[in-house]
């Protein structure tokens, strides 16, 4: 079951295959699932062609001061 979540606050949205890789997200890198909003995305299981377990996550790096 795909999920998108959204943050409340910006506007972004973040596509994944399953729930928990949505949640894991939010918790690491988005500041707690309490900052977004979980939407289940209906009759979809991932991207055609791609196995439904691969997440496509950009992963932005911040540079040490």
């Amino acid at each position: 079951m795909a999920v998108k979540i959204t943050h409340l606050a910006s506007g972004q949205q973040v596509r994944f295959a399953n729930a928990d890789g949505a949640r894991r997200c939010a918790e690491i890198m988005g500041g707690g699932v309490d900052k977004w909003r979980f939407t289940v995305v209906p009759g979809d299981s991932g991207a055609p062609g791609m196995p439904s377990a691969v997440v496509n996550v950009p992963v932005w790096r911040i540079a040490a001061r």
